[in-house]
């Protein structure tokens, strides 16, 4: 059985937060990006246009989940999955 301190449940508990919230925000960005992409005329990405690839703002977005993936991934490390995972449903909501 394995225990956890206080300290590392409020650690795990703030970076699963932390994930949701980077997680969340990283779709907006993404979706910004391709609006604004299909906005200027561009091929979506859906019929085959790449030109998403060389939109800065998408790929802060793509580099914002990863953040928040791998905040996701350490929480996992402080706190019970019990409480990590129930937060994951909060990027769906942001």
């Amino acid at each position: 059985v394995r225990t956890y301190s206080s300290y590392n449940m409020w650690l795990g508990l703030a970076l699963a937060l932390l994930s949701a919230f980077l997680i969340g925000g990283s779709v907006m960005l993404k979706k910004k990006a391709l609006l604004r992409l299909a906005r200027n005329g561009h091929t979506r990405a859906g019929d085959g246009g790449y030109g998403y690839l060389k939109d800065w703002l998408w790929w802060g977005g793509l580099l914002t989940m990863g953040a928040g993936e791998v905040c996701n991934f350490v929480a996992y490390m402080f706190a019970p999955a019990t409480l990590v995972t129930p937060l994951g449903a909060l990027s769906v909501l942001i």
